[in-house]
């Protein structure tokens, strides 16, 4: 072909073609995702086994912190309950202590009481020798009844015994005047105005008796009289506490 001098001509390039050259880059290309994909799948695969493997060792380490921990709980519940009834025992054993205690302390009150009583009748002073009224006592009980306990003694320096009567009488008031109440008016075991009575040291009169309404009583009095040659009369009396007794 004549070239013309001065005109712009294209190269012609001329490229040879394999078959199937085509075919064969699309399999290599899809060999390469397919292997990327297998890759991918065979790693993550792994990776969660990995995982899984840690997160089992975990809940495992967890499950027996947790036994532990209830195991903890339990024991330390036991020991509660434990600590609950010694504290419950404790506190009912103080309590039945202090309650011993409060009967000793009353009982060793009485018999001091007592042992006062006899050893002023046994061993007298030399002012304080002959007939006397030791104790009147009086508990109400309700619906104007009294429980009343006295205590005549004879405090001397022989044996002999002593006789005679003893009268008791409530004085008080009632609709504004003075009135005295003797015992056998208000007590039904009393049948005479004058109480029989013998002892060598002492002597307790003691019963129940029911005031009647409208009464208002002031004073317990006691008269003794002994009979015989050296016949003696004591008085004593006491206020009627207006809350129930003397």
């Amino acid at each position: 072909m004549a070239v013309v001098k001065g005109s712009t001509q294209d190269e012609l390039v001329i490229q040879r073609r394999v078959r199937g050259y085509r075919i064969w880059r699309l399999l290599w290309l899809a060999s390469l995702i397919l292997m990327t994909a297998v890759g991918g799948f065979l790693f993550g695969h792994f990776d969660s086994r990995a995982q899984i493997k840690t997160l089992k060792e975990e809940r495992r380490y967890l499950s027996d912190g947790l036994r532990l921990s209830e195991q903890t709980i339990d024991d330390l519940s036991q020991r509660v309950v434990v600590l609950e009834k010694g504290g419950e025992v404790d506190r009912q054993a103080a309590e039945d202590m202090r309650t011993t205690i409060l009967a000793l302390q009353d009982d060793t009150a009485r018999l001091t009481q007592e042992v006062a009583f006899y050893k002023g009748i046994m061993a007298p002073g030399s002012g304080d020798k002959g007939l006397r009224v030791s104790k009147m006592d009086l508990v109400y009980e309700g619906n104007l009844r009294y429980r009343y306990s006295i205590m005549l003694t004879q405090v001397v320096d022989n044996t002999q015994y002593v006789s005679g009567d003893v009268a008791v009488n409530i004085i008080g008031r009632r609709n504004g005047e003075k009135e005295i109440i003797a015992l056998r008016d208000v007590d039904e075991s009393v049948t005479d105005l004058g109480i029989d009575f013998r002892f060598r040291y002492f002597q307790e009169l003691k019963g129940t008796l029911t005031l009647p309404e409208g009464f208002s009583a002031q004073q317990l009095q006691v008269v003794m009289q002994s009979s015989g040659r050296n016949s003696q009369r004591v008085e004593a009396s006491r206020p009627w506490n207006s809350e129930g007794g003397a």
